[in-house]
């Protein structure tokens, strides 16, 4: 079982994660990192199947950093979340996801 979750306070955010990649009773590791770093302000937390959790969070990270290239400014929370929701929207409609998020 996989454990994600974040608490906000008045002027901090903490992000936790397990670090456990199992399957089924199998612990196949035990130094998973399941947080990802998007910029300077933003962290992503993810839980799921591995592969898609690894290339869900590399593809999100990815475009954050693609767009701060472009456009020279980096992308903004509202703006993160909502490129998340729709990436992800649209992949479990596909039906390909199985990755559950927490950003922060």
């Amino acid at each position: 079982m996989e454990c994600v979750f974040g608490l906000v306070g008045n002027g901090f955010a903490i992000l936790v994660a397990d670090t456990s990649a199992v399957h089924s009773i199998l612990v196949h590791k035990s130094n998973e990192d399941k947080i990802m770093v998007l910029d300077s302000h933003k962290l992503i937390a993810a839980s799921g199947e591995p592969g898609d959790r690894v290339q869900f969070t590399e593809f999100i990270q990815k475009n954050v950093a693609l767009y701060q290239f472009r456009n020279g400014i980096p992308l903004t929370t509202a703006g993160s979340s909502q490129l998340y929701a729709r990436r992800a929207c649209y992949c479990f409609e596909k039906g390909f996801l199985y990755v559950s998020y927490l950003m922060l």
